[in-house]
């Protein structure tokens, strides 16, 4: 009885809300991602060598969460939020791609 009763506490504990609403807004969020996919783009074109960008990449990336006042554990749970929901993803994505293709 000890058993299925640790278990189940266990499973329970382990369960995680994956609707709970993301930190970061749609659109706060959008911008971020925007900036640090066109950074990583930038580097990977004039680099191609991720050991040699790594670093400065990341700087820059810290640079742009700091200028929109975003923490880099709220851009983290919020692009596993949108990473669960592929569709709203897919939806920030194509509105991204739109909006580059002007």
């Amino acid at each position: 009885m000890k058993v299925i009763f640790l278990v189940l506490v266990l499973v329970l504990i382990s369960c995680e809300n994956t609707d709970i609403a993301p930190p970061i807004s749609r659109e706060k969020f959008k911008s971020v991602y925007s900036e640090i996919m066109i950074l990583e783009s930038y580097y990977q074109l004039n680099f191609r060598n991720t050991n040699i960008y790594k670093d400065s990449l990341l700087k820059s990336v810290n640079h742009v969460l700091e200028k929109n006042k975003v923490s880099f554990e709220d851009f983290e749970k919020t692009f596993n939020y949108y990473s669960r929901h592929q569709e709203e993803f897919q939806g920030i994505n194509t509105e991204l791609i739109e909006l580059y293709s002007k």
